[in-house]
């Protein structure tokens, strides 16, 4: 079953649970490969999973910025809610990227998130 999301801001219209997960997701693997800062994603995710995502930086960064994201598996949860998990292949592991998202002020935040 796919499930739409209502419009929160124009780049999520028209977007799955799945879709909307991925492309946060990405924003984030991007933060822990080194290709971006935690600034320029500041606007998908809230202040505690920016926190986070400073503090384990460091070390994904010794697993190289070579990753491929091999699954993503989300659930709308109600219209304002998406819980996801992907799966991340590294060149020595394969880890898991779980996330909550939630509509916020008319947008998709990235509210929780664990690197298993």
């Amino acid at each position: 079953m796919t499930a739409a999301l209502a419009p929160a801001n124009p780049d999520a219209s028209g977007r799955t649970a799945a879709a909307l997960a991925r492309f946060v997701g990405e924003q984030i693997l991007d933060v822990l490969a080194g290709r971006r800062v935690v600034h320029q994603i500041r606007g998908w995710v809230s202040s505690p999973v920016a926190g986070l995502l400073s503090t384990i930086v460091l070390g994904w960064k010794g697993e190289g910025p070579d990753y491929r994201l091999r699954s993503v598996h989300a659930c709308l949860t109600d219209y304002r809610t998406v819980e996801a998990c992907l799966v991340v292949g590294t060149i020595n592991r394969v880890r898991a990227l779980v996330m909550r998202l939630e509509q916020v002020d008319a947008r998709w935040v990235c509210t929780v998130l664990s690197l298993l």
